[in-house]
């Protein structure tokens, strides 16, 4: 397997302050309780893939109402941008760095919101020209609105640079420039993205990749024998179809939400390559009786693509059967540590607890020992 990110500091990110998660793993389980800041983790990793990409961020203030199951409450790009600043500070700052590789990647953003006016060109040029006409005419003294102005300082290694950053409060997510150079491969997969629907077309257009998803599908059905497309005949659209050596060509839409996520994880692994892949809530729609299979599965390959895994659960029976998955009694080596977050509800600060997980293996086994803090 492999270990790109060594270490990774968080001064200040949302909720955290001051927390410090060094001698990461091949495989790293993050455990805890709701709103400990397991996300959060993912969230200032994935900071680490681009941090000279003011884009890179926004895209990742996205994830939480992208994945939401309530899109009907979902807040704006510029909300969902300040919730990254912990609150009750007397400045608005994230301050975060990681190990990459022996070089260390620090980014710190930093600014104040202040009140700007913004003119009816600035405000209406995302709008269709008959809408943008009506708007400019009944706003033409332009419109006050609230600004997030300040810096992004990013570096690698012994180079450091800063860059000035204005983003308002009616910015849009339409229209962000693509991520096209990284210094890591992240991946990040949401508890939701099983059902997400754009995970078949990466499958199909690879067939080494695809022979591992249907391998891996045959762990819930021996007889699947095939991912492919079909024309639906009365609307000429491709559907997503699974086949089956008894039940021919069945529409995934028929299969359960388990399956899904077999394929969502395999598709996450095989994007991965050769970077980090973080998955949250692994245990959503997995029943526990697949867990040996599929971590395995995963582990495997894991370590054929030369991915580092980030995994937060909930779930006690989902970490024994990852560790489940080395052979302690056989190897020296360990590749998995087990990191547990809780919130003190007085401060507010996180505190976590990094273990080997040879040693978390152990202490279940002979004393029933519970991981969560």
């Amino acid at each position: 397997m492999a270990v790109h990110i060594r270490n990774l500091n968080i001064e200040s990110f949302r909720g955290i302050r001051g927390l410090a998660l060094d001698n990461l793993n091949h495989v790293n389980i993050i455990a805890g309780d709701n709103n400990s800041g397991k996300t959060s983790v993912l969230e200032a990793l994935m900071f680490l893939r681009s941090p000279w990409d003011f884009n890179n961020i926004l895209r990742i203030a996205r994830i939480r109402d992208e994945n939401s199951i309530y899109p009907f409450s979902n807040a704006s790009l510029y909300e969902n941008f300040i919730n990254f600043f912990p609150r009750n500070a007397n400045k608005l700052a994230v301050s975060i760095n990681g190990m990459f590789e022996g070089a260390l990647v620090p980014i710190n953003l930093t600014g104040e919101q202040i009140t700007i006016t913004l003119t009816p060109d600035e405000l209406f040029k995302n709008h269709s020209s008959a809408s943008r006409k009506k708007l400019i005419e009944r706003y033409q003294d332009g419109l006050e609105t609230v600004a997030f102005k300040g810096e992004l300082g990013y570096g690698f290694g012994r180079n450091y640079d800063k860059k000035s950053i204005e983003f308002h409060a009616h910015s849009k997510a339409n229209g962000l420039e693509k991520i096209t150079t990284q210094h890591l491969n992240i991946v990040y997969l949401s508890p939701i993205q099983h059902m997400s629907g754009n995970v078949f077309n990466k499958i199909v257009g690879d067939d080494q990749y695809k022979e591992i998803c249907i391998n891996v599908l045959r762990l819930f059905d021996p007889q699947i024998l095939d991912l492919l497309y079909l024309k639906n005949e009365m609307t000429d659209r491709p559907v997503e179809c699974i086949k089956h050596e008894t039940l021919g060509n069945m529409p995934i839409s028929t299969y359960g939400d388990g399956i899904k996520k077999v394929l969502s994880l395999a598709s996450g692994i095989a994007q991965a390559k050769n970077g980090a892949l973080m998955i949250d809530e692994l245990e959503t729609a997995i029943h526990a009786k697949y867990y040996d299979d599929i971590f395995r599965f995963m582990i495997k390959a894991c370590k054929q693509f030369q991915v580092q895994l980030f995994v937060t659960t909930h779930s006690m029976e989902a970490i024994d059967k990852l560790l489940a998955t080395q052979e302690y009694d056989k190897q020296d080596d360990d590749n998995i540590t087990v990191i547990t977050f809780k919130k003190d509800p007085d401060s507010s600060r996180t505190f976590s607890r990094t273990l080997p997980g040879r040693r978390v293996h152990s202490n279940r086994e002979e004393f029933g020992f519970e991981v969560r803090l």
